[in-house]
């Protein structure tokens, strides 16, 4: 039996001045919240960091889907899991050793996911995915948000989703980058559970109405 698709809005996309209220308006629609922590390193941009995820866990009892865009995420991953993430992705462009970050983070209580940016080949680590919870592949180019989904990147999504399949594994298959209701359905029929969206819902009037027909998008297929 296939798992559930899996809505997960960015707070990159809304108001960082009430980021609380934000994770409040999709509260009942939302299945986890992305955070996208950046770091003016591994990425261009800087975002947030450890101590709002930690004020902001008080806030929700959505689960918290924490995506690092960060160098040395050996050092830093581990907080986010105890600060109650449920799943923390670091960059495999970012580590030499993939496997033992992902131990790490299981051992503090979290899943563990691994992301592939957009110019990064995914058969390199096929053979690592029993070792994760969450393949996350991005469908833009990582550290902006906003951006313009790429439909190249399937590729790389199928790959991933054979992989799994052959080798019945339970991995979670996310894509963050450009979902909207004109492209989340391709995003899922290429083999995604899990999707990012951030402009396409806090750029809505409702998002909580947003969240909802993305999910019936998706509702058939995954």
């Amino acid at each position: 039996m296939e798992p559930s698709p899996i809505i997960a809005p960015s707070i990159l996309a809304a108001d960082f001045a009430r980021l609380a209220d934000a994770v409040h308006a999709i509260e009942g629609a939302a299945d986890w919240v992305h955070v996208d922590v950046m770091d003016n390193h591994f990425v261009p941009n800087l975002t947030i960091g450890l101590p709002v995820v930690q004020s902001l866990r008080k806030a929700t009892s959505l689960p918290f889907d924490v995506h690092l865009m960060i160098t040395d995420p050996e050092r830093w991953a581990p907080g986010y899991a105890e600060a109650g993430a449920y799943n923390v992705t670091f960059h495999a462009e970012a580590t030499d050793d993939p496997v033992a970050l992902a131990k790490t983070l299981r051992a503090a209580g979290a899943k563990a996911g691994l992301a592939i940016d957009r110019d990064t080949p995914v058969e390199p680590y096929l053979d690592l995915l029993p070792h994760v919870d969450t393949v996350l592949i991005m469908t833009i180019k990582a550290g902006f948000g906003g951006q313009k989904f790429l439909p190249e990147m399937l590729g790389k999504v199928r790959e991933v989703r054979r992989r799994i399949h052959s080798d019945n594994l339970e991995v979670r298959l996310e894509v963050d980058g450009g979902i909207a209701a004109d492209t989340i359905e391709q995003a899922a029929e290429a083999g995604a559970d899990a999707f990012v969206a951030g402009t396409a819902v806090y750029g809505a009037q409702d998002p909580a109405e947003a969240i909802g027909k993305l999910r019936a998008l998706v509702g058939g297929v995954g």
